[in-house]
């Protein structure tokens, strides 16, 4: 299908070129301004905040208009604020108060991008193909992650860190073309006959569609562990191995790259495992191996290192595309078309927005209680986030159910 094709295509590029920024703006933010731990945290933050200021009347706004021309606009505004870093570096003008603004913003049109992303696919692959599609989007994603983060090592010990950034923005500017290129045009939402719809009303029924559904509420409060644990480790991880371990920034870009050797590997045996243990299952292993990933990392010492961090990185890159591609297959099939948007929305507010506060409380705690201490916390609060799914309904759901579309 060549619409899909264009599509996945433009989110391989962006993919790849967001895991080499990334790494590159961390990178830059070290070398060019001299970031402490907590300065790391806050940028981290930054780049996050929106999908928790946003993300729920975002979904609410998306279920309104077509999706398609939200992506268009996305990606070329991010690719705009992105190409600003290395310009005012360039000019020696770079500072923080840029740069956080920059992630900022880049971080509200993402919030836009993916959810109109992940509410516009069922629109365009049938039903049954949607794990199909699900896994090949996360297979390209979890390449990226592979070669992502070892490119932007090689790259910024090269290149630089900031023309590694611009690199990022030129692969949204790519992905904004195909995207343009996509003919396929879903039917345009319902008018609502002359009657004034409230925005807080239609994102209070998002949210509580979601709060609501025993299944769609584990995976959501699962997946928000996992993803503070992680958010917590990657700053924190980044300066331990840049400050204590004194690793080269190619060290670094490889060190992450095996988490996305994982993620490869999950998502290309993940259509194997769903069709052996069904959805249910496979969400539930695959939380439980990026439980394990996440809990080995605090074991790496300045005495003995790689073993445990690129242990760590394999098993929870591994375990993520397998909880990824069954969790987000089973809620879009979960979901009526009409609330599609504001579920999609309200699960990235859970599940992302917990990131946004990761950041800054990883940088506080690495001042407070020290970096170990701090990646030991940041460990266990991902490592502790399978239970949620063992004592719901989820391990039984075998299949995709079907759910009429309410009238």
């Amino acid at each position: 299908m060549p619409d899909f094709q264009r599509l996945w295509a433009a989110q391989s590029i962006s993919e790849t070129g967001t895991q080499i920024g990334q790494l590159a703006v961390p990178l830059l933010a070290i070398g060019a301004l001299d970031a402490s731990a907590t300065e790391l945290g806050f940028l981290s933050g930054a780049r996050m905040l929106p999908f928790l200021v946003l993300a729920l009347p975002a979904g609410a706004l998306l279920d309104r208009i077509r999706r398609l021309p939200v992506l268009v606009v996305s990606d070329v505004c991010r690719a705009l604020l992105l190409a600003s870093v290395p310009v005012a570096y360039a000019l020696d003008l770079l500072t923080f108060v840029q740069l956080y603004l920059a992630v900022l913003l880049v971080g509200v049109f993402t919030v836009a991008f993916d959810v109109a992303y992940q509410s516009y696919l069922p629109t365009l692959v049938r039903r049954e193909d949607l794990a199909d599609a699900n896994a090949r989007l996360t297979a390209s994603a979890s390449a990226a992650e592979l070669a992502g983060p070892a490119a932007a090592g090689v790259l910024a010990g090269l290149l630089g860190a900031a023309a590694t950034v611009l690199l990022d923005a030129l692969s949204f500017l790519v992905s904004g073309l195909l995207c343009r290129a996509v003919r396929h045009r879903e039917p345009a939402p319902e008018p609502s006959a002359g009657v004034r719809r409230s925005l807080r009303k239609e994102v209070g029924e998002g949210l509580g569609f979601v709060l609501r559904h025993p299944v769609l509420r584990a995976v959501a409060g699962c997946a928000a562990l996992l993803n503070l644990g992680s958010s917590m480790l990657t700053v924190l991880v980044t300066l331990y191995m840049v400050r204590e371990l004194h690793y080269s920034s190619t060290m670094v870009g490889v060190i992450f790259s095996l988490g996305g050797a994982g993620l490869l590997g999950g998502a290309l045996c993940a259509g194997r495992v769903i069709d052996r243990l069904g959805y249910g299952r496979s969400i539930t292993l695959g939380s439980v191996l990026c439980g394990v990933g996440l809990a080995v990392m605090p074991l790496a010492s300045p005495e003995l290192s790689l073993p445990f961090l690129l242990g760590g990185q394999l098993l929870f890159g591994f375990g993520v595309p397998l909880f990824n591609i069954a969790q987000v297959t089973l809620r879009q099939a979960l979901t009526p078309d009409r609330l599609r948007g504001r579920m999609n929305a309200s699960m990235r507010f859970v599940i992302w927005s917990v990131i946004a506060v990761g950041g800054p409380v990883a940088g506080l705690l690495a001042e407070t209680i020290g970096m170990r201490g701090a990646i030991v916390v940041a460990a266990a609060t991902g490592a502790l986030a399978w239970p949620a799914l063992v004592v719901s309904p989820v391990p039984a759901l075998r299949r995709l159910p079907q759910v009429p579309e309410p009238t």
